[in-house]
């Protein structure tokens, strides 16, 4: 009798597992990319791309090995999405960053992660292209509603001042996420 009754247990969690019917609920706008970039050199990224168009390009020059600009793309998709994770005001959707970069590198292989890590490492050797074009690109021009859909925020209406921190102070943010990525010296 007790054989049967684990049977009979094993048999209906299985079929409960089975048909649990878990739903992946997205917001609208979430992680978007409504402004996608070509495999381009970051000169020529424009301040009204946000990091989801950024990392589409970037994986667009992975696709076509071309590890060099892809660098430079992954430097200036985590500048702009570091820069975002500091005045997005809901903090649950600040690892959209993080997401969107998992997406971009998750398909690689091992040899692609360390030719691109290759290009990663000189950029931080030698920064002075990269720091002069992220300062000729400037400061953010687009919402970042790609991130503020991402978190809870979205779902809860929980959002004040359209998604960003009141009083935020932009230029010592770009400072923070130019010092935190590429080490580019500020005068």
């Amino acid at each position: 009798m007790n054989r049967f009754l684990v049977i009979l247990a094993s048999v209906t969690i299985a079929s409960c597992a089975s048909n649990s019917g878990v739903k992946n609920i997205q917001s609208k706008e979430n992680l978007e990319a409504p402004k996608p970039a070509e495999c381009v050199s970051i000169d020529q990224l424009q301040s009204n791309q946000n990091p989801a168009d950024i990392f589409v390009g970037m994986k667009k020059c992975l696709n076509s090995e071309n590890y060099s600009a892809a660098a430079e793309m992954y430097y200036a998709a985590m500048i702009y999405g570091i820069y975002d994770t500091k005045r997005v005001s809901d903090k649950t959707s600040h690892q959209g960053i993080i997401v969107l970069r998992m997406n971009t590198l998750s398909s690689l292989t091992e040899q692609q992660l360390s030719l691109l890590q290759t290009e990663v490492n000189a950029i931080l050797e030698s920064n002075a292209q990269v720091c002069e074009a992220l300062a000729a690109r400037g400061l953010p021009t687009y919402h970042p509603t790609y991130m503020i859909q991402h978190g809870m925020g979205a779902f809860t209406g929980d959002q004040v001042s359209n998604g960003i921190i009141k009083n935020f102070d932009s230029q010592s943010a770009w400072l923070e996420a130019i010092d935190k990525t590429v080490k580019c010296k500020q005068s």
